[in-house]
C-alpha cells in the first residue's frame, strides 16, 4: 500500500512539474506571437509609405516636366516640338510628352503635330490617369500627369514599368498594388480595374498626400503563420530548455519538502 500511494504521489508531482516546465515555453510562443503581429504590422506601415514616397518623387518630377511645358502649349506645334522632344530626353522619368488646347492634345514628343481629344473626367482629381495600355505600347501600362489651365494643358507620361520596378525594390515579402481611381498596377507592371488587393494580412491603405493616389500593402494568406513558424523554430530551443529547468527545479524541491 505505500508503494501504490508513493507511485500515485511521485506521478501528481511528476505531472505538476511538467505543467510547470510548460509554462514559459507557452507563455514564450504567445509572447512571440505578438511580437511577429506588431513587427508585421509595422513593417507593413513602414514600407507602404516609403512606396508613396518613392512615387511622389517619379510624379512630382513629371509634374515639374509639364510646368516647364505649359508656356509653350497652344503655340504651333513646329516651333515647340523640339523643345518638348528635349523635355523628355532629360527628365528620366518621363516617356513621353504633348501639348494640349481647348481640350484636344495636338503636339506630342512621340508623333510630332496630331489630334487627339483629352476629357478630364478619365482622370483622378483632375490630374492621374492610369492605363493599362496606349497606342504607343500597347501591351505596357503608363500613367499620365496632366496640367491644365484654361485653355492649355500638357500631358506627361511615366512608364509603368518605372512605377512597377520601384514597388518590386521596395515590397520585399509584401504585396504593393498602386491605386488611382478605379484601376489598380501591381508590381508585375499588370493593370487591373476593380478589383480589390489580395493581401489580406494586415492589410494598410495610405493616401499620398501631394497627389492623392493610393497605395495598398500587406502579406498574402498564411504568410504570418509562416513567418511565426521560422521565428519559433529559431527559438524554440531556448523556450524548451527553459522549461525543462523550471519544471526540473519545481520538481526537486517539491522531492526535497517531502523528503
Amino acid at each position: 500500500m505505500p508503494l501504490i500511494s508513493f507511485t500515485a504521489d511521485g506521478l501528481r508531482a511528476l505531472l505538476a512539474a511538467f505543467i510547470i516546465g510548460l509554462l514559459p515555453v507557452v507563455s514564450g510562443l504567445l509572447v512571440l506571437r505578438w511580437q511577429v503581429d506588431r513587427n508585421l504590422r509595422d513593417e507593413v506601415r513602414h514600407t507602404t509609405a516609403e512606396a508613396i514616397r518613392q512615387l511622389d518623387l517619379i510624379i512630382a518630377q513629371a509634374g515639374q516636366s509639364a510646368e516647364r511645358l505649359l508656356p509653350l502649349a497652344g503655340k504651333p506645334c513646329n516651333s515647340v516640338l523640339q523643345r518638348v522632344r528635349q523635355e523628355v530626353t532629360i527628365e528620366p522619368f518621363v516617356r513621353s510628352a504633348n501639348l494640349v488646347r481647348n481640350n484636344q492634345a495636338y503636339c506630342s514628343s512621340y508623333y510630332g503635330a496630331y489630334q487627339r481629344p483629352v476629357s478630364e473626367q478619365e482622370y483622378f482629381n483632375g490630374h492621374l490617369l492610369l492605363r493599362a495600355s496606349n497606342p504607343v505600347t500597347p501591351d505596357e501600362a503608363s500613367l499620365v500627369y496632366r496640367l491644365y489651365k484654361h485653355p492649355h494643358g500638357v500631358r506627361t507620361v511615366v512608364d509603368g514599368r518605372t512605377l512597377a520596378s520601384a514597388l518590386r525594390l521596395i515590397e520585399g515579402d509584401m504585396v504593393l498594388v498602386l491605386q488611382v481611381g478605379e484601376a489598380f498596377l501591381w508590381s508585375d507592371s499588370s493593370v487591373r480595374g476593380g478589383d480589390i488587393p489580395d493581401h489580406p494580412e494586415h492589410h494598410t491603405l495610405l493616401t499620398s498626400k501631394e497627389f492623392g493616389y493610393q497605395i495598398h500593402g500587406g502579406f498574402g494568406t498564411g504568410y504570418g503563420w509562416i513567418y511565426l513558424k521560422r521565428q519559433a523554430l529559431a527559438t524554440l530551443g531556448g523556450l524548451l530548455l527553459l522549461g525543462v529547468a523550471t519544471g526540473g527545479i519545481c520538481h526537486w524541491l517539491y522531492r526535497r519538502r517531502k523528503g
